[in-house]
This record gives structure tokens, sequence and C-alpha cells, in this order.
């Protein structure tokens, strides 16, 4: 039994080693985009949550360099989920993953706005012996999902899911316990 719980434990690990992630909360009072906002030079990398609790995007990302992706239609007081996920195939990890701020007006990697913009940044760093040409590419998976409940709200069918099959199981079981009385009489 302890051999499948460190064999269990081994995996779990493994598959968190090829995701990071943090919760953002952005304040309550944060500028907005009104709908009469325009771009003036739009990042090329970003990820909207207009009409949706989740989105996700993949890009195609250096080696020993940051990496950005701007996060828009955020709601105002409101928590989300950023993950950053790469596939097993490529020996990499992430380092100085964090979010910030960006000013409206403020020019930032040749892109500017009249609005507050949010960015997330994280560096991708080689994990590989013998180690990657500095030219590669990766294809890392961004993901921001709003939090209800500080829950994720990809999660709320998995949730629903068990509590479902939780009661299908004491219901079986309660009906073979009755049987099994009736039977005793």
């Amino acid at each position: 039994m302890l051999h499948c719980l460190l064999v269990l434990v081994f995996w779990v690990h493994w598959v968190w080693a090829n995701t990071e992630s943090f919760l953002l909360h952005v304040p309550r009072d944060f500028p907005t985009k009104q709908s009469s906002s325009t771009e003036l030079i739009q990042y090329p990398r970003s990820i909207s949550l207009q009409d949706t609790n989740i989105n996700k995007a993949t890009f195609s990302c250096g080696i020993n360099h940051s990496s950005f992706v701007e996060l828009t239609h955020l709601q105002q007081g409101e928590a989300y989920q950023i993950k950053v996920c790469w596939t097993a195939l490529d020996p990499i990890s992430i380092d100085h993953m964090d979010w910030f701020v960006v000013p409206h007006s403020t020019l930032f990697q040749g892109t500017t706005s009249d609005a507050a913009r949010i960015f997330v940044r994280f560096d991708l760093r080689a994990d590989s012996y013998p180690p990657l040409e500095p030219m590669t590419r990766i294809p890392i998976n961004v993901s921001v999902i709003n939090t209800k409940l500080a829950i994720p709200v990809d999660l709320y069918k998995l949730i629903v899911y068990i509590v479902l099959v939780t009661a299908g199981v004491f219901l079986v079981n309660r009906k073979a316990s009755f049987q099994k009385w009736l039977e005793s009489l």
C-alpha cells in the first residue's frame, strides 16, 4: 500500500512540474476599458475574458527571455487563476512569474492604450543537458480562469460529478443495507 502511495505522490509531483499558477486579484478601483475605448497599438499576445469565465491561448516563447501576455476584459473586484503550462517533452523551467499594471498612455514594448493594462510576465529557462539551442521556441499554454468562492470555475463540473457519484454510492449502499435488513426478518 505504501509503495502505491509513493508512486501516486511521484506522479502527482510530475504533473505539477509542468504547470505554474498563481492568483491575481483585480482591485475594485482598477480603471477598466470603456466600450468607447480603443487600442492605440494592440499588444500581439493577449487573452480576453469577454463574455466568458475561462480562456486559454498557446504562445511560442523563446528560451532565456521574458514573455508577456496582456489580460483583457477582466472584471473589477474579481480573482483569477493564471496557469502557465508546457509539455513534458520541453525541458524548461519557468522563473519570475508575476503580473503588473501598465498605466494608461504608457508605451510598453511598442504598444500603447488609453486605458491601464494588466500583463503577466514569465521567464523560460532551459533545464536540460545538453542545453537547448538559444533560438529554440517552446509552445506555452496560458490559461486565465475566473474564481468564485476561491474555487476556479473550471472545477465546478468536477465537484458536481464527485457529489453525484458519492450520492449514488450512498443510495446504492443504503438500498443494499435495507434489503439485508428485510431478509433478516
